[in-house]
């Protein structure tokens, strides 16, 4: 192991320490930041009497700021047609009008697919499962042309809320249900 050592220190070393080189590369970049200091950094080659020389008919003569956009405004008005004036709701009216929203909200009632079967004996075995874990489950047939199809739906539910909360027993689960909205029987 020492002969390997060895080798490969000798060509791999170039004879001089490392912090020679880290000392040598910092001196030549601080001495190139001290000359860009010096001369600028855009290449100016003048003294500094010369850059305060030109620095001064600048702010002898400052120009005054011109705002064009206050003519471009003017010129590019646009009218805007006066808003549509809403009948203010009487007190009797506003509490029909939350009753009326509350009935179409209530009209909605929202139900989980869990997952759908060609066969009859696996959605029972899933609704057996959900069932225990303290869902209401039922099981739905539908045909189609591609045959009869044994649905799993969990539900109905009123709210949001709750949806969610089934929507995670759901996922415990490991199933991706389907969130279908029908209306209130």
């Amino acid at each position: 192991m020492s002969r390997r050592n060895t080798k490969r220190r000798s060509k791999s070393s170039s004879g001089k320490p490392a912090w020679v080189w880290f000392v040598l590369g910092n001196a030549v970049g601080g001495f190139t930041v001290f000359l860009l200091l010096q001369f600028g950094v855009a290449g100016n080659k003048g003294t500094a009497g010369d850059r305060t020389a030109s620095a001064k008919p600048a702010a002898q003569a400052p120009s005054e700021p011109r705002f064009d956009f206050y003519t471009m405004l003017k010129e590019n008005e646009v009218s805007v047609p006066p808003p549509k004036v809403v009948k203010p709701a009487i007190r009797g009216d506003s509490s029909s009008n939350q009753q009326g929203a509350a009935e179409k909200a209530k009209a909605q009632v929202y139900i989980l697919q869990a997952a759908s079967f060609r066969e009859a004996a696996e959605a029972e075995r899933l609704r057996a499962q959900l069932t225990l874990a303290n869902l209401d489950v039922k099981v739905e047939s539908a045909s189609d042309s591609r045959g009869t199809w044994h649905r799993v739906l969990v539900g109905p539910f009123d709210n949001r809320s709750r949806m969610a909360k089934a929507r995670q027993v759901l996922a415990e689960h490991r199933l991706m249900p389907l969130v279908l909205k029908r209306p209130a029987n």
